[in-house]
């Protein structure tokens, strides 16, 4: 038993562990991020790996705690060696790519991408999940029942991740890099510690505190200098370096902004600067003899356009040449409002003549919210996007069914609408033609009349009247000659050039005798998932062939497992008890409910990330709330736990089919069979809870894709909606974590393995949803696909857990 002073100080620690937790989580999936061109597929893997970790640790934890004496030793030097990973972990995700070896604009293979992921973030996850059980252990008999004392400790630590998300979103991530970020963290838990340390009972191994309260003040007076000091700007400026000479190590970077929206990156090389966000290549300038091209490709698609939208990178001779037109206005919009003022200065001069144009406005927010909230409606003669190629969900969102269909809503009825993705001149294969063929299909199902013109990138061009678009050189030339447009980086002469009548022949002829194409939408991103086959063809994965066969085969590729193993399971057991089983099979039991806990962590983390995908579709800037997100799901696990712990304190609700009360807290006086009976009803009770949440949980995972639907036509209301369901899930795996660890406690009195165990299982859980659902169920089957698995998923545990229940014999 701990006296007052030192349980509130654990407390403390576990708050900050929490923090530093949610603020270690957001910084690594950023910096991946970053060495991987913002494709969100890392976000699964890092939490995967993150979750994996975690399961590993709270094993190990309750493995080590059974043979120490002095958890609170364990628990010190645990936070210690946490201050230390993490800068490490940092250090080495930003050397990945040099020490891989991936070539310049190359993508990291699939599968080394998953190894050095785990191997990266691992050790720190590792720490969180071992110092779990010695959490639980060392504030023991703080509440009046033990199942309480471990909801106590996941109740404090989602509080810590709650701040921790809250303080990193809103006021750290503009202002501090992470080592900085790091110093302080760091310097408040070591100075927690040297207080732990002194306030703890030196009656036990008094040497090893005495060394424990040493060391936790130098390392904290030692963060407090360094704080003061260059070396974390020196450090954060040398990673920096070293990571840009991974992605491009001929190019000279001139600036580095880390923005709420992302991470940008100017480089410079041979009086060229090139503009790179999250890693990944977004534009360059000066490039006026492309851009050039561009813009008039573009803008005689249009016999006489007069307001035009333009979503995306505008600089480089784009918009100069542009407003050589006479248009009445351009309306540019650009996420980030810290762009252009990083550029600004290496401008050519043509370009800061148009940024200045009055014809011109400036809108800094997500392009897709602009178009779904703007009140131009049958406004725009041309929008034209300028962004890269649907390479992650981010980008994929602007190719879309449902963003054309609002785009087509703000062009007048002959508007035209113009894009763009990468190709190849001469030869269509099966990759490119399925990701080609996918915008050319997806098109046609919005706009009557769709052109798409041949070369290295692939312009379509989409209008809804007859006779306005064309590739028709001879129309073209007419539209730009009459315009008396002089231009020093293009004449008519180059429409020849880019519209040669055999390659744009060739170019319709196979996208159009394609019948295998498919719909992109919102809530299946099928040129995504197309993107992702492409990715791992190009870097020689074996997981190439797999994505294939999974999209072939569909649901049933995962619906029949999960079925399998539930058969499975059910058919085992009643082997087992056909030989000869007591009355009541506690270890059964308790194996069933830590496979219903690990379901609700899988379906619980596929849901945030599900809904964290729905989120970046209708805001488009996930970078920015991530901590806002991890935060709010803990502030619902921290709900759930406190929920769950009312009820287990109170002796819980009465049991729904007996009717009788639980009591069963002091065993000793009573006969053996009077505690078989006990045992029996308060089993039954339990999981008879446990069956009502897992049906939540199941109505739950069927009714979110309903709700995102109707939510995405309310762009105002979906960003405080998106955010409540995120909380509901934290809510439902709160509510079921003290509950397991109640049914466990009934027939095994210790807390660590308890904790240990059912913590291990629910990151075991939550691994296993993040790795499938980020990489594989949501670019596969979409978020309807998705949700329809983990319903399945968990009606098999609700299955197995009513099967446990009738099971049950009651004693005579």
């Amino acid at each position: 038993m701990q006296n007052k002073s030192v349980r509130i100080l654990i407390f403390l620690c576990i708050v900050v562990i929490g923090c530093y937790a949610t603020i270690a989580q957001v910084i690594l999936v950023r910096e991946f991020l970053n060495i991987f061109y913002g494709n969100e597929l890392c976000l699964g893997i890092v939490f995967g790996a993150w979750f994996s970790g975690i399961a590993i640790g709270a094993f190990a934890g309750l493995k080590v705690e059974r043979i120490s004496r002095y958890a609170i030793i364990v628990f010190g030097i645990s936070l210690l060696a946490m201050c230390i990973v993490l800068p490490v972990q940092i250090i080495s995700i930003r050397c990945i790519r040099g020490i891989l070896n991936v070539g310049v604009g190359e993508y990291i293979s699939f599968l080394p991408l998953l190894f050095t992921s785990f191997g990266l973030i691992l050790p720190f996850s590792f720490i969180i999940g071992f110092i779990f059980p010695f959490s639980s252990k060392v504030i023991q008999g703080a509440t009046s029942d033990i199942a309480s004392d471990i909801g106590s400790v996941f109740i404090i630590e989602s509080i810590g991740s709650l701040i921790g998300g809250i303080v990193f979103s809103f006021f750290l991530v503009t202002r501090l890099h992470p080592f900085k970020v790091l110093i302080l963290l760091n310097a408040s838990l070591s100075f927690l510690l040297f207080f732990l340390f002194i306030c703890s009972d030196d009656s036990e191994n008094k040497r090893t505190k005495k060394v424990l309260k040493f060391i936790s003040l130098a390392f904290t007076l030692s963060m407090i200098i360094v704080w003061f000091s260059p070396v974390p700007d020196k450090i954060e400026t040398l990673s920096a370096k070293i990571r840009w000479k991974t992605l491009n190590p001929n190019i000279e970077l001139v600036k580095s902004v880390d923005s709420k929206y992302q991470h940008i990156d100017i480089g410079r090389h041979s009086g060229q600067y090139s503009i790179y966000l999250n890693g990944q290549y977004a534009a360059s300038f000066p490039n006026e003899y492309e851009y050039a091209q561009v813009a008039h490709l573009v803008m005689t698609q249009h016999p006489s356009p007069k307001h035009v939208l333009l979503l995306g990178c505008g600089l480089g001779g784009l918009i100069s040449e542009m407003l050589l037109y006479p248009i009445e206005t351009l309306d540019y919009v650009e996420l980030d409002q810290k762009l252009l003022p990083a550029v600004e200065e290496h401008l050519s001069a043509s370009d800061k003549r148009a940024l200045s144009d009055r014809r011109i406005t400036i809108f800094n927010q997500d392009g897709r919210y602009y178009i779904k909230n703007t009140s131009k409606k049958n406004y725009y003669d041309i929008v034209l996007i300028s962004i890269p190629d649907p390479s992650t969900a981010f980008l994929n969102r602007f190719y879309t069914v449902d963003f054309f269909k609002e785009v087509r809503d703000i062009l007048k009825h002959d508007g035209v609408f113009a894009t763009s993705v990468s190709s190849a001149v001469t030869y269509i294969g099966k990759e490119v033609g399925s990701y080609t063929g996918s915008l050319y299909c997806t098109l046609h199902n919005t706009f009557k009349d769709v052109l798409v013109t041949p070369g290295q990138t692939n312009f379509y061009f989409a209008c809804n009247s007859d006779g306005i678009i064309t590739l028709d050189i001879k129309t073209l030339t007419e539209r730009y000659m009459s315009k008396k447009i002089s231009s020093d980086y293009f004449t008519e002469y180059i429409f020849y050039t880019l519209l040669q009548p055999e390659q744009v022949k060739f170019i319709e002829a196979q996208l159009s005798k394609r019948k295998d194409l498919i719909l992109n939408t919102d809530v299946k991103p099928v040129t995504y998932f197309l993107n992702l086959t492409l990715w791992t063809a190009l870097t020689g994965s074996n997981m190439h062939e797999l994505f294939l066969r999974l999209n072939k085969t569909g649901l049933k590729s995962f619906l029949i497992p999960v079925i399998v193993a539930l058969i499975g399971r059910i058919i085992y057991i009643v082997l087992k008890r056909s030989k000869g089983a007591d009355f009541y099979n506690t270890r059964h039991l308790r194996i069933n409910c830590l496979i219903v806990l690990a379901t609700t962590g899988f379906t619980c983390i596929a849901i945030e990330i599900l809904l964290m995908y729905a989120f970046q579709n209708i805001y488009g800037y996930i970078y920015e709330k991530m901590g806002i997100i991890v935060a709010i799901f803990m502030v619902g696990l921290a709900l759930g736990g406190y929920i769950a712990n009312s009820i287990i304190q109170k002796g819980g609700i009465l049991c729904l089919k007996d009717k009788i009360p639980f009591c069963i807290n002091n065993r000793s006086s009573i006969s053996n069979k009077e505690s078989k009976i006990l045992l029996y009803n308060s089993d039954t009770k339990w999981i008879s809870i446990l069956m009502i949440i897992e049906g939540i949980i199941i109505f739950y995972a069927l009714i979110i894709p309903f709700i995102v639907h109707v939510l995405s036509f309310y762009s105002v209301m979906a960003e405080v909606g998106l955010i409540i369901l995120i909380g509901i899930a934290g809510i439902l795996t709160g509510l079921e974590f003290p509950l397991v660890n109640k049914i466990f406690m009934q027939s095994c009195n210790n807390i660590t393995i308890s904790s240990g165990l059912t913590d291990s299982a629910d990151h075991i859980g939550a691994f296993s949803g993040a790795i499938l659902t980020g990489v594989i169920f949501l670019p596969l089957l979409g978020i309807s696909g998705t949700c329809l698995i983990l319903t399945v998923i968990n009606i098999s545990s609700l299955i197995l857990i009513t099967f446990s229940a009738l099971s049950l014999k009651k004693p005579n």
